[in-house]
């Protein structure tokens, strides 16, 4: 499974990092802008696509497509799943770009004083104008019926313990590789997008109808299988490979959650129109 954009996003400030970025003054700007930015394509023999946040006001970007950076600014929480991204020339999901951009020093240390889950929005909306005015990207939102998970609660109700974090307002995130997650103050909702980027969901889109609110603490093991890919099409009667087997067991014995192939309105992005990016 690819790295998920706000789980490295997520390491980088909670391991102590001096977080640092340009969205921010006292008050901040309606029209946050960075300072500088360099856009380039990608050299195709890179391995490493990840993106976030360093000390010292810089947004690193590595090897990602324009559909990726459209899934991380409309704040998705997972990767890969290209059905909520729809139109637009064919190079935005295959053309591969490195970014860096910088915002000046006062706003770098101002942004310091938001809380997390503000820094990482007003990020977004930095990103986001960087794309409108780089790659003249103008997408809307519509509601569109697709074939989802829902992920509801099993039979005997739900085995998760509420969380201590439960008036925590900050994201959070399943942490851990693809068979051992570990989830500490995670919202049902975080949880429906974390599994949409499994491979055993077969590129499906996961969403929350547990009707369990507050944030839970809990331990979720099973047996990913390596041979499958994220591209993988899940059938239309359900998950029924060996793998995906082994994750709705541990789902319903361990959390007592389970997934349900259902109809439902989804928020899509359509994309309106898109430019290759201009020059430095």
């Amino acid at each position: 499974m690819r790295s998920l954009v706000m789980v490295h996003w997520l390491v980088l400030c909670l391991v102590g990092l001096p977080v640092a970025s340009c969205a921010a003054q006292a008050t901040v700007p309606s029209d946050p802008r960075f300072m500088v930015a360099t856009i380039k394509p990608s050299d195709p023999n890179r391995t490493d696509n990840d993106m976030g946040l360093s000390p010292g006001g810089l947004f690193d970007a590595k090897s990602q497509s324009l559909k990726q950076l459209i899934e991380f600014v409309e704040d998705f929480g997972y990767y890969g799943v290209d059905q909520r991204i729809i139109g637009g020339p064919k190079w935005v999901s295959s053309a591969k770009f490195d970014i860096e951009a910088k915002c000046d020093e006062a706003t770098s240390l101002a942004f310091r004083k938001m809380s997390l889950k503000k820094q990482i929005r007003a990020e977004q909306d930095m990103v986001q104008a960087l794309l409108a005015e780089r790659f003249h990207l103008r997408t809307h939102h519509e509601m569109r019926p697709f074939r989802v998970y829902a992920l509801a609660q099993a039979r005997g109700g739900s085995k998760m313990k509420a969380s201590r974090l439960a008036t925590r307002d900050e994201p959070g995130s399943p942490v851990g590789p693809p068979g051992n997650w570990t989830g500490d103050g995670v919202t049902m909702e975080e949880l429906a997008s974390n599994l949409s980027a499994l491979p055993e969901v077969g590129g499906r889109i996961v969403v929350d109808k547990t009707g369990l609110q507050g944030r839970f603490d809990f331990a979720l093991k099973w047996t990913p299988d390596p041979e499958l890919g994220a591209l993988r099409s899940a059938p239309d009667n359900g998950l029924d490979d060996s793998s995906a087997l082994s994750l709705l067991t541990a789902m319903r014995e361990q959390l007592g959650l389970k997934l349900e192939m259902t109809k439902a309105p989804v928020d899509v992005i359509v994309i309106d129109s898109a430019e290759w990016p201009t020059p430095n």
